[in-house]
Formats: C-alpha cells, sequence, structure tokens
C-alpha cells in the first residue's frame, strides 16, 4: 500500500465520520422539535384536564 491509498484511505474514514456527525446532529434538531410539540400537547390536555376539573 503506498502513500496515496493510505491518504485516500484516511480521507475516506474522516468524511465518513463527518457525516455520520452531520446526519446525527440533522436529526437530533428534528427530534427535539418533535418532542416539544409533544410536549406542548400533553400540556394542553393535562391544562384541560385541570379546566374540567375545576369546573
Amino acid at each position: 500500500m503506498n502513500d496515496n491509498e493510505i491518504q485516500l484511505l484516511a480521507l475516506g474514514a474522516t468524511l465518513g465520520v463527518y457525516l455520520m456527525l452531520a446526519f446525527q446532529v440533522a436529526f437530533g434538531i428534528l427530534d427535539d422539535r418533535r418532542d416539544r410539540k409533544v410536549i406542548r400537547a400533553a400540556e394542553a390536555q393535562l391544562a384541560a384536564a385541570r379546566e374540567r376539573a375545576d369546573a
């Protein structure tokens, strides 16, 4: 294996790691948005249940 092949192998591994990190960041942001949406819906249901209980 010569130097060029080793460099290409290292470059490929590095790009693969960066690509996986980018996917984790992107889908983590989407998960956070989804989680916040679910939390808001649960809080709205809780508030509605409290209003019904108070009435």
